[in-house]
């Protein structure tokens, strides 16, 4: 993982609206009745079009035959207005449901008059956030090759969904604070975790800096403020600050399982446990259980171990959706741990072409590709929050890192979104759905498999919202 500092400036993008066509009259021409716009109750203002080539007395008889239809659907007309561009916006005395609002559009287009019949839909502002850097993060709005976190927003923005960051920890941010929630330090080694202790209910990233000749390093290593930087891209906060996370309303769970030189397998997995909200022996409780769970961490194992795997399927009974990176080895990650587990989302990266990104690793357990950035090039790595101390912590940044840790929490984010969207859909729902709707990546995945695709966070919103669920008792 590479970084790199720089300062930006802010830009607004605008979305549109499209309409859909619909049915055919009863003298053979084709009418329009578009149905799209209509809410699951309470429809009760429609547009009506008529045709030009028929004369005023005509329309009259038109009208009269819409309002013969309404009398037969039990409804009538409690206001009606002439509009500019030729239709009449019609307001019934009562709203009707999505089903029985469908059939009388469909009866008052048989009306050989009619042209066209349409709700009155509701317009409401698309949302773009107004942070000075958004701009930069190519990674959420650029055309085809960022997730389309823009389409999303304007349904949901995770609110009500906590996302738990297994990681180094978390530090003071403007762009974070507001949105963390009690964390935990899982690490139980004291000097790996550089508190003095070992764990502990703070979850704060110490800095995981070493000297040279330390864990296999030759060199003096910085602290990478990793954990800061995965959570910004989940979840920062919006409108107040530098950057936007991918679900800016959601909550983060900082817990600490990486410290100096990494991070033990036993602590991670009680990590997972107690993220999801089970219980771990000489913890303090969890008040606020993940339902998505992020691990942008990993090791070499040619199948995944037993402890990972158990603490994995109580997490997904418990609830949450646990997403893994794939790793940075450009391998195939069947021997990347917890990569290679079950029950999980294996994220591999591409970089600002769409393309896999050269380091990612690959392969059949690579469930879906996201943005993970390139910091070979200026800007094409991917921007987030950081601390801009060298060893301990110090005052708040912002830097562009490159990595499959990073595509992890642009996925992780969306599936806040998804989980927001439909709060009933199971920790395996919430995988499926971002699965099944992800677009095609515009570059090579050279690897041989990338997933299903490249994230979409707007079409994996709708359909989430289009999920039905089933309970069978």
């Amino acid at each position: 993982m590479r970084k790199s500092f720089a300062a930006f400036s802010a830009l607004a993008t605008a979305a549109a609206l499209v309409l859909m066509p619909g049915a055919a009259s009863a003298d053979g021409e084709e009418n329009q009745v578009d149905t799209s716009g209509l809410e699951s109750s309470d429809n009760n203002r429609f547009i009506i079009g008529y045709k030009s080539s028929i004369t005023l007395q005509k329309q009259g008889a038109g009208v009269d035959s819409v309002n013969s239809v309404l009398s037969k659907h039990g409804v009538s007309v409690e206001a009606q207005r002439e509009m500019s561009t030729g239709g009449k916006v019609i307001e019934l005395n009562k709203g009707l449901d999505k089903k029985a609002a469908a059939a009388l559009l469909a009866d008052i287009a048989k009306d050989p008059a009619v042209e066209y019949v349409e709700p009155d839909v509701k317009m409401f502002p698309t949302w773009t956030p107004s942070d000075r850097y958004y701009d930069y993060q190519w990674h959420y709005h650029r055309s085809n090759v960022g997730i389309d976190a823009p389409t999303a927003w304007n349904t949901t923005r995770g609110r009500g969904v906590t996302v738990a960051i297994l990681d180094t920890g978390i530090t003071s941010h403007p762009d974070l604070n507001k949105n963390v929630v009690s964390g935990y330090d899982m690490i139980s080694d004291s000097w790996a975790a550089g508190d003095g202790n070992g764990r502990d209910s703070n979850p704060r990233d110490e800095g995981d800096w070493i000297n040279a000749n330390t864990c296999g390093n030759r060199y003096f290593q910085s602290s990478s403020w990793h954990g800061t930087h995965v959570a910004g891209t989940v979840a920062a906060s919006a409108n107040d600050g530098g950057v936007v996370g991918v679900a800016p309303e959601a909550k983060i769970l900082p817990v600490r399982v990486l410290g100096k030189c990494g991070g033990y397998t036993s602590d991670i997995a009680d990590g997972i446990v107690w993220a999801s909200g089970g219980s771990v022996w000489g913890t303090s409780r969890n008040y606020h259980p993940a339902s998505v769970i992020n691990m942008s961490l990993g090791g070499r194992s040619n199948s995944c171990p037993y402890t990972y795997q158990r603490a994995i399927n109580t997490a997904t009974s418990n609830g949450a959706t646990v997403v893994v990176a794939a790793g940075n080895d450009g391998r195939n990650a069947w021997s990347t741990t917890p990569a290679n587990c079950s029950n999980v989302l294996t994220i591999g990266a591409t970089d600002r072409y769409g393309a896999q990104s050269y380091y990612s690793n690959y392969g059949s357990v690579v469930d879906v590709s996201a943005p993970g950035g390139d910091t070979s090039y200026r800007g094409h790595g991917v921007l987030s929050t950081v601390n801009s101390g060298r060893t301990y912590p110090s005052t708040s940044s912002y830097a562009y890192y490159q990595g499959t840790s990073m595509a992890t929490p642009h996925v992780a984010g969306v599936a806040a979104l998804v989980k927001a969207a439909n709060p009933r859909l199971s920790a395996t729902d919430v995988a499926n759905v971002i699965r099944n709707s992800t677009k095609r990546m515009p570059g090579r995945c050279w690897g041989g498999s990338c997933g299903t695709g490249l994230v979409d966070a707007g079409k994996a919103v709708q359909k989430a919202k289009n999920t039905n669920v089933r309970y069978w008792w």
